[in-house]
């Protein structure tokens, strides 16, 4: 677990995150639970009114509003206050998938359009119209044997009409951090492994401040921690108090937002 493989964390486990960002945690089918980060415990726990299984969700930078993906692949808005949804689109292709299988749901915030990945399937699509382009499998790029086993991507550079932005992954089976090098070819490029193994879901999203400093934020193996993406070294790793739900994907948002 990563709290006894990380000693260096073990003063951010009693204190808590010297940051005011807000984490929306999906568990179970469809319950969203937002934690405060700052103080490192859990504020809100609501149900998105959707019918059967969001597939994840993300934070969306050109409207302020945290999307989601339901099962039948609309996307939607989601009022995290309420747990009210209103339809964006509707995707024209469907994404083949197992059921075990973590469903990648991320916004990239230059084109604005939503990256929408499982196993090696890679989908982009485009959130006026629900246009989907099947883009390059996932493959690694290196001389990485195997697949890319990915749990968890975002990009940076999270604000309202970026120009450039970096696109990661983190690989489940391998206990690494990814870079996408090449988004639509689907071409993967492992940055360096983390020193240790995940069990059960992740969730993987970078938040960007006001003066366009990213935070790299992982939840895994029960707890939040942050990363740095150029080395790929986990910095500081909190518990957070009263979060008795498994999360299956996080969106993170500064304290400036909705």
């Amino acid at each position: 677990m990563f709290k006894y493989a990380l000693p260096g964390a073990m003063a951010a486990l009693i204190a808590g995150p010297a940051l005011s960002d807000t984490a929306i945690g999906l568990a179970g089918d469809r319950t969203l639970v937002q934690i405060d980060l700052s103080a490192a415990h859990v504020v809100g726990m609501i149900e998105a009114d959707v019918e059967g299984r969001l597939l994840g969700l993300d934070y969306r930078p050109s409207s302020g509003r945290i999307i989601g993906v339901t099962e039948d692949f609309v996307v939607v808005n989601i009022d995290i206050s309420t747990g009210e949804v209103a339809e964006v689109t509707i995707m024209d292709t469907p994404l083949e998938f197992d059921e075990d299988t973590p469903v990648i749901v991320d916004i990239n915030p230059v084109p604005d359009a939503l990256r929408f990945m499982a196993g090696t399937v890679n989908h982009r699509v485009n959130l006026s119209s629900g246009e989907v382009t099947v883009d390059g499998d996932l493959h690694f790029g290196d001389d990485t044997d195997g697949e890319p086993m990915v749990g968890g991507t975002a990009y940076t550079n999270v604000v309202d009409g970026a120009e450039e932005t970096r696109m990661f992954n983190i690989d489940v089976a391998r206990g690494a951090l990814l870079r996408q090098t090449a988004p639509n070819d689907g071409t993967i490029e492992v940055v360096g492994t983390l020193g240790v193994m995940f069990d059960g879901p992740i969730g993987f999203d970078v938040v960007t401040d006001s003066e366009g400093n990213d935070t790299a934020w992982l939840y895994a193996n029960g707890m939040f921690h942050t990363v740095d993406l150029d080395n790929a070294v986990i910095l500081d790793s909190w518990e957070i108090e009263a979060l008795d739900v498994a999360l299956r994907d996080i969106a993170v948002m500064t304290e400036n937002d909705d």
